[in-house]
């Protein structure tokens, strides 16, 4: 990796690292982009819904578009033959599911 990535700053529960936001794209340094963006509209009303616009209070208001950024729909890609997930600007932030199986200790 280049030098002024951001480095491991932790490990998620299927072993996989937590990468900062910085990656070395094509030679330029810069924040890994998620691949996620706010649905547009409004949010159903009824059967406990909230209704009212989609505006990103709540986790639904997202929607992912695979190819929109770098990142799969867990916040994680290959980068330099290792995949990893990376914490971001914009939504989901961290880590959004596990591409692996997390280990059975984190079931206590």
């Amino acid at each position: 990796m280049g030098e002024d990535e951001s480095p491991v700053v932790g490990f998620a529960a299927d072993g996989y690292p937590i990468f900062g936001p910085y990656i070395n794209k094509g030679g330029q340094l810069r924040k890994a982009l998620s691949s996620y963006r706010l649905k547009s509209g409004a949010r159903p009303t009824g059967n406990g819904n909230p209704g009212g616009v989609y505006n990103g209070q709540y986790r639904d208001d997202y929607e992912y578009v695979a190819g929109l950024g770098d990142l799969d729909e867990c916040n994680g890609m290959m980068h330099n033959g290792v995949y990893g997930y990376y914490i971001t600007s914009t939504f989901p932030y961290i880590l959004k599911c596990f591409k692996g199986t997390p280990d059975s200790s984190f079931n206590k």
